[in-house]
This record gives structure tokens, sequence and C-alpha cells, in this order.
């Protein structure tokens, strides 16, 4: 078993709180004090270089086999796009027997039907739909990640009192980031910083953080990928706190667990 499994096996937040793991590039973990997990966006195979090429060859290693986020008390599978570093065709063939419900846009529930996952599992997610389940909310955001991706969303999970707004892969939309979150303060915010593909670069994320003052920022889409990586996550730190102040920025190191 993997360092990272026996700790989202083994780890239960405090009541009042949210755990949460980075996977690697926009991939996290989140589990609640009930023990059930939430997973965003994990990429934990080398699927993108096989559909790709060497353009997008893995850099880091993946900290997690699919068969082991398998095991855990998923609660639900979401995903902000369908595009191969977020949406793992081989992650998900390996979870073909366990029966969480997968959340996510339209085209992406259109390749999780050609992957062999039943209809009763895909649930929508569109700017302005909430679904409630086991202890958590979630909402889908606006997000603009362009034309190959035109129904990419951002999701928002709430659960025991804390806000998590995932921005998924967008470009920067100025006050209909704060708009999204409805007036409710963020707990921890999480943005692109690798500015490819339309995505937000380093300076644009710093200011989605100053529209949102969240009381945490942590920057993603970096530095594994060569493809589609960019971005610096010390000058966002850096950032953050002169644009901010309110605001702790967070870099995750892979696999690294956050209490919010």
């Amino acid at each position: 078993m993997s360092a990272l499994y026996e700790q989202l096996h083994s780890v239960t937040p405090p009541v009042g709180a949210i755990a949460v793991w980075s996977l690697g590039q926009a991939g996290y973990a989140y589990k609640l004090p009930c023990r059930r997990v939430v997973l965003i966006d994990p990429y934990v195979t080398d699927y993108a270089e096989q559909v790709l090429g060497q353009d997008f060859k893995r850099l880091t290693p993946s900290i997690i086999a699919p068969a082991e986020l398998a095991r855990l008390p998923i609660a639900a599978y979401l995903l902000t796009h369908h595009h191969e570093d977020h949406l793992d065709a081989d992650c998900i063939r390996a979870m073909q027997s366990a029966s969480f419900p997968f959340y996510a846009p339209p085209t992406a529930l259109d390749k999780l039907a050609e992957l062999g996952v039943a209809e009763h599992r895909c649930h929508a997610l569109r700017p302005g739909d909430v679904h409630e389940l086991e202890g958590w909310t979630i909402a889908a955001a606006c997000a603009d990640h362009g034309e190959l991706a035109p129904d990419a969303v951002g999701i928002i999970v709430r659960a025991q009192g804390k806000t998590i707004y995932h921005m998924g892969d967008t470009c920067d939309l100025g006050e209909t980031f704060r708009e999204s979150c409805g007036g409710t303060p963020v707990d921890l915010l999480i943005a692109p910083i690798n500015g490819r593909y339309g995505n937000m670069d380093t300076m644009e994320a710093a200011e989605a953080v100053r529209l949102i003052a969240p009381s945490l920022a942590a920057p993603c889409h970096f530095w594994m990928l060569p493809g589609n990586s960019g971005g610096d996550p010390l000058l966002f730190a850096e950032r953050v706190r002169q644009l901010s102040p309110s605001t702790v920025p967070f870099v995750f190191r892979l696999g690294e667990l956050l209490i919010v």
C-alpha cells in the first residue's frame, strides 16, 4: 500500500473541518469526520501521455494507484471537465466495480458512458447546479476553458461549515468568480496558474484571490506535464500576500495533507 493510501484511510479530521490532500496537477481528495471521501479531478496514471504523446508525459510520479483509490469510502467523484489530465480514463476503468456517483459536465458524462459507467451513477454539473449528498453540498461554478471544453465548470464544496472552491481550468472571469461564491466566505481557494490552453497565469490567479479573499489559497496545475505546465507557485504566494493580506497562500507538496 502507498503511504498516501494509508493516510487517506486512517486520518479522520476533527468535527468542523475537512481534510484535503493534493493528488497532483488539479487533483484533490477531501475527507469529512464521517470518513467519507470526495475525489475531484484525480490524475494518477499516465493516461494523458498515452493519448496525447510525450508532451504530456508525467514529470512527477503517481503517488497512489487507482485500485487504492477504489478501496476508499468514496462519497462522490467530481470532474470539472473532460480533458485527459482531469478525466483519467485508466483510473476510472480501475474503479468500475465501485458504486459511488459521478458529478460532471455533460461532455465528461458522455466520456464516462463510453467507459461503461452506468447512467444511474452519472449526474450533470452545469453552472448553478447544486447537489446534496451525505453531509456535502456540491455546487457548479462558472468557468471558461475555451472552445475545447465549453462546458467546463468550477466546483464549490460545502461541508462542516467550510467552503472549498476548486476553480477548475479557467481564464480570468473577474467579478464572475466572486458572484459564484454567492456571498459565502471561502475557506480554501484552489486556482490554476499554468497560463496554458486559456488558463489563468500566476498573476491572474493571484488577482482572482484578491477578488474572493479566501482564508487560504493554493495554486494548482503546474510542474507535472511539460505540454501543459507553467506558472510559478512561489511568485503566486508572494503576489497573494501583496494583494490579499488576509489570505494565507499554501503551496501543496504532492500528497500533502491540509486540514481546513
